[in-house]
């Protein structure tokens, strides 16, 4: 099958031979598949991991062309959202609830195959039927979304708080969407002024440069990488007694001068984000099935994988409204 693979630095477009399929598993035929921020920064970068996959690509939808030994709800030929994470189920962490904290780590375009492929086997309980759909490509944001729900749960209580987004990329800005949906005052803080205004349609208000001191109840941080300026602003933004929750990736060894006194004065809590647990993955769909047109908006641009190079630049080049950037890999061409 054709796929995008990473290896040494290297981006290459490439046949791979398909694998057989485990048991309890599936082959999906790729449809949509979502360009992420985590992708973006490994593709960038010189090398992977010795356990991740060459193929990466976690957030898509795909038609059943295989269910092996499998039988449900779900018939060969169906749509499907596929939620990418793998529990073990037998670690601490998923004993308690808490499988986005798996031991293993394992997930599709991380440690299994991904989706900037052909095809992409993935366990048949990750399925779920979005046959029917008005908006298919939407569903591509059920990672993401997922991700945002999971932010606002470990965080925002009552509908009275006022919350702050620092960070207008797509994170970011589903993340604002979903508060602003929930009832909350939400504020964003981004520095991309089409993204920006994008978001403003939705009711979310932007910030000036400098947001209001002590001013918001949760502050979440959503950019990373390796600089301090975001999680000093949200430090000195939070209300006393608040909390501050980390979405955005850092750079593995980055250490972040924290000048601890700050948290202690005003009783801060600091919390990071990671991922999410299967309901909230279940949520994330139930909610787009809700705001299809809505959400589709979101994606702002579309590639076919064989444009995959071109996807990259602008994915970091972030020139004008830049969202999701999705890759049609069903309608592959060479």
């Amino acid at each position: 099958m054709k796929a995008v693979t990473f290896n040494g630095g290297k981006i290459e477009q490439q046949e791979i031979e398909l694998p057989s399929i485990p048991p309890l598993w599936t082959r999906v035929m790729t449809v949509n598949a979502g360009l992420c921020g985590s992708d973006v920064a490994k593709l960038t970068g010189t090398s992977l991991p010795s356990v991740h996959t060459q193929v990466l690509g976690h957030e898509f939808i795909g038609r059943v062309v295989d269910l092996g030994d499998n039988t449900g709800d779900i018939a060969t030929g169906d749509l499907v959202a596929v939620m990418p994470l793998i529990a073990c189920g037998r670690c601490y962490a998923c004993r308690h609830h808490r499988e986005n904290l798996c031991i293993e780590a394992n997930a599709i375009g991380r440690t299994f195959n991904g989706a900037f492929a052909e095809y992409v086997d993935v366990p048949f309980s990750n399925l779920i039927n979005i046959e029917g759909a008005t908006s298919p490509i939407s569903y591509v944001l059920a990672d993401p979304l997922a991700v945002c729900i999971h932010a606002k749960n470990l965080s925002a209580s009552s509908p009275d708080q006022t919350c702050l987004v620092i960070g207008d990329g797509a994170i970011g800005c589903l993340l604002a969407w979903s508060l602003q949906q929930c009832g909350f005052d939400t504020w964003i803080k981004g520095i991309h002024s089409d993204n920006l205004r994008f978001i403003e349609k939705f009711g979310v208000k932007t910030s000036p440069p400098e947001p209001p001191e002590d001013h918001f109840d949760v502050v979440y941080e959503t950019v990373g990488r390796a600089q301090e300026q975001t999680l000093c602003e949200s430090v000195r933004s939070v209300r006393w007694g608040g909390k501050i929750v980390v979405i955005g990736v850092f750079t593995p060894g980055y250490t972040y001068p924290l000048i601890a006194r700050n948290l202690f004065i005003k009783e801060v809590c600091l919390i990071g984000s990671n991922a999410y647990v299967p309901d909230e993955f279940k949520e994330a769909i139930g909610l787009i099935e809700a705001h299809q047109s809505v959400l589709s908006s979101f994606i702002s641009h579309r590639f076919p994988l064989s444009r995959f190079d071109e996807a990259l630049i602008v994915a970091r080049q972030k020139q004008g409204l830049t969202m999701k950037i999705v890759l049609e890999t069903g309608g592959y061409s060479s």
